[in-house]
């Protein structure tokens, strides 16, 4: 019941020349359709697993323009799926030295069984609802044992700064596995409904910060500094609300209090639709 909140806040500064290159790939894989799941990895996220398909590199022409961090993300996922991979794992990211260049990584493809077990983080969703699957921490055997469930969600920003074609500052809003736990013999729908609103909640927070950045005259020389303190005083009220939620509806025991608050962040979340992505 009790939530954990992890913040990050991540501003670079990058520009875009495009390259992309894919690895050399196993012929033998099938690909895997355009809808496959493909889990990233990133640098820190631990993976030795065997499956290893092919190396890709952002440093490459051959494939179509990519140059931010997302869209390489994305053309990575487009190449695994054409060699029959389904997990990305990066392994190198550098962020641009200077104007005009962009995004250097490079990343190794897997094809692995159960796919969504060595998941350590996702994005916030419309269609995906957290499973009890998705808390993947150990509860502290004999620290806060009235402590039934742990979520750590997270917002935080990335600057995207185009030369090309202006500035794009991204909010993102993620569910930590590691970090989120539950304990055994207490999995039940009505406590994951209550973790639910929880991540819900910072979707909500997530989206008020992407319209208030999104109305907001940017520079490059003001972005770094508008988009951070926007972020910080953002946060400041979602905590608030945070501890507001687990107190109203004691931690999801309070069944009206409980509705109450689900009627009102989907009402939220439907009024600031337009800003989900």
């Amino acid at each position: 019941m009790k939530h954990l909140l992890y913040i990050f806040i991540a501003v670079c500064l990058y520009s875009c020349s495009p390259k992309l290159s894919p690895g050399t790939g196993n012929n033998h894989i099938p690909p895997l359709t355009d809808t496959t799941f493909v889990l990233v990895l990133s640098p820190g996220d631990r993976y030795n697993g065997n499956g290893k398909i092919a190396v890709i590199s952002s440093s490459d022409s051959s494939i179509s323009p990519a140059c931010t961090y997302d869209e390489i993300i994305a053309r990575f996922k487009q190449v695994a799926r054409a060699q029959g991979a389904n997990l990305v794992k990066i392994t190198s990211y550098k962020k641009p030295a200077y104007k005009g260049d962009c995004d250097k990584m490079t990343a190794r493809l897997y094809r692995v069984d159960n796919v969504k077990a060595y998941e350590q983080k996702f994005d916030w969703s419309p269609d995906r609802k957290l499973s009890w699957d998705d808390f993947k921490g150990t509860p502290a055997p004999n620290r806060d044992t009235n402590v039934a469930a742990r979520t750590s969600c997270r917002f935080g920003i990335r600057v995207d700064t185009m030369y090309a074609s202006g500035i794009h500052v991204v909010v993102t809003n993620e569910f930590i596995c590691q970090q989120s736990s539950v304990r055994p013999g207490r999995k039940t729908p009505a406590l994951l409904a209550h973790e639910q609103l929880h991540f819900d909640l910072c979707e909500v927070y997530a989206r008020i910060l992407r319209k208030q950045l999104a109305n907001t005259a940017l520079t490059p020389a003001n972005v770094n500094r508008v988009s951070t303190d926007a972020f910080l005083e953002t946060y400041k009220v979602y905590k608030e609300r945070q501890w507001a939620y687990d107190e109203e509806t004691l931690h999801g025991l309070k069944p009206e209090a409980q509705a109450h608050w689900k009627e009102s962040i989907e009402k939220e979340l439907a009024a600031l639709d337009g800003y989900k992505y």
